[in-house]
């Protein structure tokens, strides 16, 4: 196990309803950012492994109508098998996933901008750290990975203010992007 990074995605105002309210005049500050936590995850070794991502949050936790996770390999977005257990307020979810020999995989977390209801409230965040482990469905017992943790965002909204992106790269863990991971530790 290691821990890569915390993240917070986003799909909300950039400045809170109450100060737009009281204050119109900054409404044209407000446009609305998707912010979703991209992972790109390369297997350097010659093997194929099996790797289990946990996204620990506190709660509401990851709902599964609120959060789209991706797993991109190929180019053509893939569903990533999931599995939400609840321990108090505290939420851990797992992922698991192949990665190739020598391929980079892209693993997206993001609210789910098709859910029409989370996209008109415009209310969610949410905010945690994730972990990276060999699965235990892995034959590999050991293997090398090249981890890169960032935040990407869209800014809509508003008829005054154009789209606008942000993307920057958030620190590693262990401040280091490449990982050594066993099935042992």
């Amino acid at each position: 196990m290691a821990f890569i990074s915390t993240f917070e995605i986003l799909l909300k105002p950039q400045l809170p309803k109450s100060i737009t309210t009281t204050r119109p005049e900054l409404s044209p500050l407000a446009r609305n950012v998707l912010q979703g936590y991209f992972l790109t995850i390369a297997n350097v070794t010659n093997e194929l492994v099996f790797l289990s991502l946990v996204v620990t949050t506190r709660t509401p936790g990851l709902d599964p109508k609120k959060v789209l996770t991706v797993l991109d390999t190929t180019g053509i977005d893939g569903p990533v098998s999931s599995d939400f257990e609840s321990k108090g307020e505290i939420q851990k979810s797992r992922f698991t996933f192949p990665v190739n020999a020598n391929d980079t995989g892209l693993f997206i977390l993001q609210p789910d901008a098709t859910n029409e209801e989370l996209r008109e409230e415009a209310n969610f965040e949410l905010r945690g750290y994730v972990e990276i482990y060999i699965s235990s469905v892995s034959t590999p017992k050991t293997t090398q990975l090249i981890i890169t943790p960032e935040h990407r965002g869209t800014f809509f909204g508003t008829d005054r203010a154009e789209l606008g992106e942000i993307a920057y790269v958030l620190p590693l863990a262990n401040g280091n992007s490449l990982f050594k991971l066993s099935q042992d530790s």
